[in-house]
């Protein structure tokens, strides 16, 4: 974490530099100059958006496929203020011994009913003093459009005669759960030891 902060300092010292050095002593037209400042501007931007995770903001990337659940919040769809939802997990990644690698890392991922019960069984497990691990298959690229795309569709249900109807049409909800991301939780196993002599 650290050498990354350092790197980015590092690289908004250049860019000021180099702008600078521009600016000051060349002789290149104004709107060459004024070009530059824009698109560092631009880039001092699009560097802090796309550094969110260095921030402390919950990470929407793949989870671990391995790891110990240390805590989770789960925060229910409002349709009155049209929160989507979100489920909110502390992970620990664990590596093949069953070791955790001792940077805990939090998560984002889309609400869905069944995925909020099993983190909620989860969690009274841990306040129970009983460890939980869990596993997590990976999406499949463009996850984070398949998330947006299933949103958008979840806010569009409303319920028609038992079933699910969108303003676009029907919906297929085994789709739609195709695309949240399989999260399963278990009890804690212990570390593989090595072999007694």
């Amino acid at each position: 974490m650290t050498r990354t902060l350092l790197a980015i300092s590092a690289a908004y010292v250049f860019m000021g530099i180099l702008l600078l050095s521009m600016g000051l002593t060349s002789r290149y037209r104004w709107w060459l100059k004024a070009g530059a400042i824009v698109i560092t501007s631009a880039f001092f931007v699009e560097v802090f958006y796309s550094s969110k995770d260095l921030l402390g903001w919950p990470s929407t990337s793949n989870m671990p496929s391995k790891f110990q659940l240390l805590w989770s919040r789960v925060v229910e769809p409002d349709n009155k203020l049209g929160e989507r939802g979100a489920i909110f997990l502390w992970v620990e990644e664990l590596d093949s011994n069953n070791v955790p690698s001792g940077t805990p890392r939090s998560y984002r991922l889309p609400y869905s009913q069944r995925l909020a019960d099993r983190t909620n069984k989860a969690r009274d497990e841990i306040m129970n003093g009983n460890p939980q691990e869990g596993s997590a298959e990976e999406l499949s690229e463009g996850s984070d459009q398949q998330q947006q795309s299933q949103s958008q569709q979840q806010n569009q249900m409303q319920p028609q005669d038992g079933g699910f109807e969108s303003r676009g049409g029907p919906v297929d909800l085994a789709e739609v759960s195709d695309q949240i991301p399989r999260v399963e939780f278990r009890p804690m196993t212990g570390p593989a030891l090595p072999p007694k002599p």
